[in-house]
C-alpha cells in the first residue's frame, strides 16, 4: 500500500477522543487533548500499518525576555512527515507553525508537541469534540506577557507576528477579556509605529 492507502487504514481503527486535560487560565479553565493522549490514540495503528512520523524544524526563533515579562516566546515552523516504512520516499508532509511560552527550556518541546499533535489530529481527521484547538500547552495563561511583546514591536511585521500569537492564545482558552485588551494594545502600539514612520519620512524629506 502507498502512504495514502496506509492513512486511510489508521483512520478506520480510531474515531473521537476525549479532551483529557483541564487547564487553568487564572479566570477559569478549559479542556485540553494532550499530545500523549493523541499519540497513544494511534500508536498501534501506526506501527500496524507501517507508518512512522518524523518531525524536523525548518525554522525557529527564540524571542529576547522582554522586561518584565516572565516568560520567553519562542515560535517555529516544522514539517511533520507521515513516513511509509517499506518506501520511505513514499511520504506526506505537513507544514505546521506553532507558539509557545515559558519561563524555562522547554518552550520548543512544547511547540513541537502541539505542531506534531495538530498535524495528527488534522491528517487523520480526528474529532475532538471542540472546534478550537489550544495552541499552548501551559499551566497559565498570562495575557501581560503577550501585551509585552506587542508593545515592544519595532514594525508592522513584528506586531502582527506579535498579535497573531497574541489573539491565537486568547482565543485557545476562550478568554474575551483578554482577546479585547490584546486588540487595544495592538491598535494602540500600530498608531506608533505608525506616527514614528511618519516623522522619520519627513525628517528624511527636510
Amino acid at each position: 500500500m502507498n502512504i495514502y492507502q496506509r492513512i486511510n487504514e489508521v483512520r478506520k481503527s480510531i474515531g473521537y477522543i476525549q479532551k483529557d486535560k483541564s487547564v487553568s487560565t487564572g479566570g477559569g479553565s478549559y479542556k485540553a487533548v494532550t499530545h500523549d493522549a493523541v499519540t497513544g490514540m494511534i500508536r498501534d495503528a501506526l506501527i500496524k500499518q507501517g507508518v512512522v512520523i518524523v518531525p524536523s524544524v525548518t525554522s525557529c526563533i527564540f524571542h529576547p525576555k522582554e522586561p518584565d515579562a516572565k516568560q520567553r516566546l519562542y515560535e517555529a515552523t516544522y514539517d511533520i512527515s507521515f513516513v511509509n516504512i517499506d518506501d520511505p520516499a513514499d511520504r506526506i508532509i505537513s507544514c505546521q507553525s506553532a507558539h509557545a511560552l515559558d519561563n524555562g527550556d522547554k518552550a520548543p518541546g512544547k511547540a513541537q508537541s502541539y505542531a506534531t499533535k495538530n498535524a495528527i489530529l488534522k491528517l487523520f481527521n480526528i474529532e475532538t469534540g471542540e472546534d478550537d484547538e489550544s495552541r499552548y500547552q501551559q499551566e497559565e495563561f498570562d495575557v501581560n506577557d503577550y501585551l509585552i511583546y506587542i508593545h515592544k514591536a519595532e514594525n508592522m511585521d513584528g506586531l502582527k507576528k506579535a498579535y497573531d500569537a497574541a489573539i491565537d492564545a486568547a482565543k485557545s482558552v476562550n478568554d474575551k477579556d483578554a482577546q479585547r485588551m490584546i486588540i487595544s494594545e495592538k491598535d494602540k502600539r500600530k498608531s506608533e509605529i505608525s506616527a514614528k514612520s511618519k516623522s522619520q519620512e519627513m525628517a528624511g524629506q527636510a
